[in-house]
């Protein structure tokens, strides 16, 4: 599963503050910029100032500051400390985030604090709340709700070992999110549950431990399950060891209970896993291999995604869902094998399909090969299919092809054309994404629409061939394709002197390669596969009478043509043109 853009939501914050017309007043004082709230309080919209030791003020112009907008201190790498203003009530989304502030005290009048308020601040070592508050309160620098029974946050920069204190029923969402310099969590027996991402990031963290009497959850060696074990919910990031051998009580592996592991080269799974949970062995980095008992049935989203040093992947009979980036950034495999008698899947030359091999899910991104043909029996291309396939510079899609993925062949670095056939109506986002080597892309007749940034950053694009109308298109599809034409059929429809940005000019048949072969003058034409041509000849060019020597029906995008009476005229001409 894919945490939230951080970087989104920073973009649109500063949206906000550049144009002040399309929300409340903007008021700047001091250090601040202020935006008013329905009630006539003050938010701050962007702190100004240079940093240190802030104090936030009660008041500014006789009116009250009740909130910390989105981003309001995103970044700001000169604070040390906060201490928040007594009127303030809410603190928002990433209102601190990627800060330096060490410490943060808050008063009694928050009552609403966003979970990704602190996120990304390496330095803060303690958040300390007043004892009136009636939400929240702190102990040892950390956060919690009033009556200590739910761990809120707990600061991202405070170094060691933590013990969960008894009061703790439940751990926060992202309540330990980033804590590098944390290295063991010791969690009590009366913790009963514990939020998604609670453990993500924790590159320190070399041990979980569960009293023994928890009724709800337990440990082995530092690894955090449920209490029957039949769920490894966290394996601790900051384990030395290079490999793992996984408990046969083992049914479920959690939502990235592997993820980040920088030292783990083989996990053996347990003989009963069903469940591969999303990103559950993401950024797993020299993971070298894999193979899948026959217990398991799901392999969820990005569950081996980034996995950069796994070599093959081994499939048993019992997979029968694979979900979206379950292998994406797998840049080192090879191929990717299917068990016989697997229902739902099979693999031909290390490509993975489904069964009767008429879905393409998978190409094996390390591979070597230059060159892929896409077997007749496939009619859909999933997303992400061929993305980061770096080596191959072509791919032939047969005409039984109809429906190419997002992102199919994002990232595909080597390749250098492609041809989309008459069956594909529907060009979904990004499908050639940062394809830098792309020259020329033929498109075929049957394409009615084209989605958001298709050909983006293909900077080495030149010429885009439609034999279709002119698509229905999303915006930024030519995107930083500066030298890009679109090249149309005449008698083609909705065309004007620009697409997309880029310049539009009719596609005409092209002479190429002419030579003399057994006694002819010979020479191919190019144009679009299904078009008449018209070669025709004259013998002077200052007063040209072209006549026609020959009609031909293209039956692909190339046709040879060669005249054996050339010899009879002292010069002879040739053009070729559309009927």
């Amino acid at each position: 599963m894919k945490k939230p853009q951080t970087s989104k939501i920073f973009c649109v914050a500063r949206l906000l503050l550049l144009l002040p017309f399309l929300v409340q007043p903007l008021m700047v004082q001091a250090q601040y910029r202020f935006t008013t709230n329905s009630d006539g309080s003050l938010n701050i919209a962007q702190y100004t100032g240079p940093g240190g030791a802030v104090v936030i003020p009660n008041t500014t112009n006789g009116l009250p500051i009740t909130s910390i907008g989105d981003a309001a201190f995103f970044g700001n790498t000169n604070l040390t400390s906060v201490t928040v203003g007594t009127n303030v009530a809410s603190i928002a989304d990433q209102a601190f985030s990627y800060s330096s502030v060490t410490n943060v005290t808050l008063p009694g009048s928050v009552t609403n604090i966003a979970f990704d308020s602190f996120h990304n601040c390496n330095s803060l070592t303690a958040i300390t709340v007043a004892t009136n508050n009636p939400a929240y309160s702190s102990a040892a620098g950390v956060l919690f709700n009033q009556n200590q029974t739910t761990l809120i946050g707990f600061p991202e920069g405070k170094a060691g070992s933590y013990a969960v204190p008894d009061s703790v029923t439940n751990i926060g969402v992202y309540a330990f999110f980033d804590s590098t310099n944390l290295t063991s969590v010791a969690l009590s027996s009366n913790v009963s549950t514990i939020e998604d991402y609670a453990f993500y990031d924790c590159p320190g963290l070399t041990a979980i431990t569960v009293n023994t009497n928890n009724l709800w959850y337990s440990s082995v060696a530092g690894v955090l399950f449920d209490q029957s074990q039949a769920t490894l919910i966290q394996y601790p990031a900051g384990n030395a060891a290079s490999s793992y051998t996984m408990p046969n009580t083992v049914t479920n592996i959690g939502m990235e209970a592997f993820y980040g592991c920088p030292h783990l080269t083989n996990v053996t799974l347990g003989t009963n896993v069903a469940i591969i949970g999303g990103a559950a062995f993401e950024y797993c980095t020299v993971l070298a291999s894999i193979t899948f008992p026959n217990s398991v049935t799901i392999i969820e989203g990005d569950a081996f995604a980034e996995c950069s040093s796994l070599t093959s992947i081994n499939i048993g009979t019992g997979v029968t869902n694979i979900q979206g980036q379950a292998f994406l950034g797998c840049l080192s495999v090879t191929a990717i094998t299917v068990a016989a008698g697997n229902p739902a899947f099979s693999s031909v030359g290390g490509v993975l399909f489904n069964a009767n091999q008429t879905t393409l899910y998978l190409y094996p991104a390390g591979s070597s090969a230059t060159s892929y043909t896409v077997p007749g029996s496939v009619t859909n291309i999933v997303q992400d299919a061929f993305m980061e396939a770096f080596n191959l510079a072509s791919i032939a899609l047969d005409p039984n092809v109809q429906t190419i993925g997002d992102s199919a062949f994002a990232d595909c670095f080597g390749l250098t054309s492609i041809t989309i056939p008459n069956s594909v109506t529907n060009l979904g986002f990004s499908t050639f994404f940062n394809c830098f080597n792309l020259t020329n892309v033929m498109i075929g007749t049957g394409l009615s629409s084209i989605g958001f940034q298709v050909f983006a950053y293909c900077s080495s694009l030149t010429g885009v061939y439609f034999a279709s109308n002119a698509p229905a298109m999303s915006s930024d599809v030519f995107d930083g394709d500066r030298a890009a034409i679109a090249y149309y059929l005449p008698a083609t429809m909705r065309w004007s002197a620009t697409f997309d940005g880029i310049p539009t000019a009719p596609w005409l048949p092209q002479i190429v390669a002419s030579a003399v072969r057994t006694n002819q003058f010979s020479f191919y034409i190019d144009w679009a596969s299904g078009q008449s041509v018209v070669v025709e000849g004259c013998t002077n060019l200052s007063r040209p009478i072209w006549s026609p020597l020959q009609t031909n029906l293209l039956a692909s995008s190339s046709w040879f043509f060669s005249d054996p009476r050339w010899t009879n005229y002292p010069s002879r001409f040739y053009r070729a043109i559309s009927p």
